[in-house]
Order: structure tokens, then sequence, then C-alpha cells
């Protein structure tokens, strides 16, 4: 009932992304803008919020659970994203990005609000230890994959963005019982809490830019989007759930996997592999449109709703 409430959330923020679409308060210009505040204020603001409370901290063995957890899911989802685009017989120029539509997903427009909605700041740690490979493999795997022969040398600086400095940040100050004044803590949950309206708008008037009648005939798009926002999701934290049992860190492997794919892969495509873009587009669209029914179900077949 959580995490059905919490999508219920998203879905009535997408609604009002729309409508202010519609009336002209937002456009191309505004969204880039609005973007550019959730990746580089809001969202650091977030992850930072989950450790400067004075709730109990999790301990050492908790940690490296979280750590074992994050890594486990990773190898599975690779694996699994690897194999996915050849089975389902996607052209070899579109494997990449289907590949990646399975592993980066919206986790921190979607993972982390729902993490915090559902279980409160506290539980925002296990997010950031998760947080912190995913930006790894993005800024290295990733770029790398949907570059293809283009692909440039991964380089250190790449990293240096503010959603990795705010992760390592936050287990610094975490881990360091670093306690911060009241004006400042209360600054950042502030601005933090904009993550998700503002998140959730802006994919509200992304998805009427998508050409829906097309899509839906799209039987592959369809299979796709199954597999990746409810198949893989439980069938992956199922997996490794044999080895781990904290409900927390169970929690975020599942809001990692059954997020839609990220709406910055569309982007990327767009620029780097054009042949594509459609393709990345559709799956996008499509995983965005449905979460808010698959996402309850994912959790709710994982034991976690």
């Amino acid at each position: 009932m959580l995490v059905l409430n919490q999508t219920l959330i998203f879905l009535i923020l997408m609604l009002v992304g729309m409508y202010a679409r519609k009336k002209g308060m937002l456009n191309k210009e505004a969204e880039a803008k609005i973007s550019a505040i959730v990746v580089n204020i809001a969202y650091p603001a977030i992850i930072l919020s989950g450790v400067t409370g004075t709730g109990p901290h999790i301990g050492t063995s908790d940690f490296l659970e979280a750590i074992f957890a994050v890594i486990l899911l990773l190898v599975l989802t690779i694996v699994a994203a690897s194999l996915l685009p050849r089975l389902m017989g996607y052209k070899k120029e579109q494997r990449g990005i289907v590949n990646l539509m399975v592993v980066f997903t919206n986790i921190g427009f979607m993972g982390v609000p729902m993490i915090q909605g559902i279980y409160g700041p506290d539980a925002l740690i296990y997010m950031t230890v998760f947080l912190i490979p995913f930006n790894l493999l993005f800024y290295s795997y990733a770029m790398k994959v949907i570059r293809g022969k283009n692909s440039e040398p991964f380089r250190a600086r790449d990293l240096l963005n503010a959603g990795m400095i705010a992760c390592v940040l936050a287990i610094v100050v975490y881990f360091a019982d670093i306690r911060l004044p009241y004006v400042i803590t209360t600054s950042i949950n502030m601005v933090g809490s904009m993550t998700a309206p503002l998140a959730m708008m802006l994919v509200g008037s992304f998805l009427l830019d998508v050409k829906w009648k097309e899509m839906f005939l799209d039987v592959r798009t369809i299979l796709f989007t199954l597999i990746k926002m409810i198949v893989l999701p439980v069938a992956i934290t199922f997996i490794v759930s044999l080895f781990i049992k904290n409900v927390y860190v169970l929690s975020v492997c599942m809001a990692a996997l059954a997020t839609p794919s990220g709406n910055v892969l569309a982007l990327l495509a767009s620029i780097y592999n054009k042949e594509a873009y459609p393709t990345a587009l559709a799956g996008i669209a499509m995983t965005t449109l449905v979460s808010v029914v698959t996402m309850p179900i994912a959790f709710w077949l994982g034991g976690l709703g």
C-alpha cells in the first residue's frame, strides 16, 4: 500500500507537469533549466538530507551487507542487460541502448524520493551506498557503450559531478558522525524536498512529446517493458534476498531496478548514437508511463509492498 500511495503521488505530480506544459508554463527552455536545478541542486540535497538526521546509524556489518548487495545486483543486471537485446532480436546498433535502459534507471528522480517517502530519511544511507557505484558505472561503462566506436577514454574528472560529490560527502558525514547546524540541515532538507515535485513534473511534460499510437503498436517495446519493469526486478531482487535479509537493502534493490529507464539516455543517444535514439525514446516513454502500475506490482511480488 505504501508503494502504491507513493506511485499515485508521482502520477498526480506528472499530471501537474502535463497541465503546466499544456498551459505554456513549461517549455523546452524551462525544462532544461529546471532539469539543471534538479540534477545539480535538489538531487544532491536529498542525498545529503538522508545523513543529517539524528536517527540511529547503521553498523559496519549493515554497510558491508549493502555493498555486497549492490555489487551482486549490478553483476546480475549487467549480465541480464547484455543478453536481453540479443534474445529479443534487436539490431546491432540498438543493442547498446537497450542494454543501458535495463541497467540505468531513473533511480535519482524516482527511486530516491520513493525510498524516502516510504521509509523516511534514515533509509537514504542505503540508497547512497547504491548510488556511488551506479555513478561510477554510468560515467565509464555507459558512456563507452553508448558512444560505441567513438568512445573516448574514461577520465577521472568525469566523476566530479554534483551527484557523486554529494554521495561521497554523505558517506563522510554519516560515518564521521558530523552534526551540522540546524540552519544548514533545515536548508538541505527544504532544497531536497523539491526533487520529487520538480522531477515528476518534468517527466509529465516529457511524456507529451511521445507518439503514443506508434509506440503501442510496437510489440517488442511492450515486451521489453514487461521484462524490464517486472520480470527482472522481481527475479534479481529474489536472488539478492537469498543472501540479504535487510528490508531496507532489498527495497533499495527493487527501487533501483523497477524505476523507469533513465531520461538522460535518450539525450545521450540523440548526441552519440542517432540510430538508437527512436529505440531509447520509445523504451523510456513506455517504462515511465507504466511505472505507476508496474512498480507497486514488482514490490508486491517481491514481498516488499
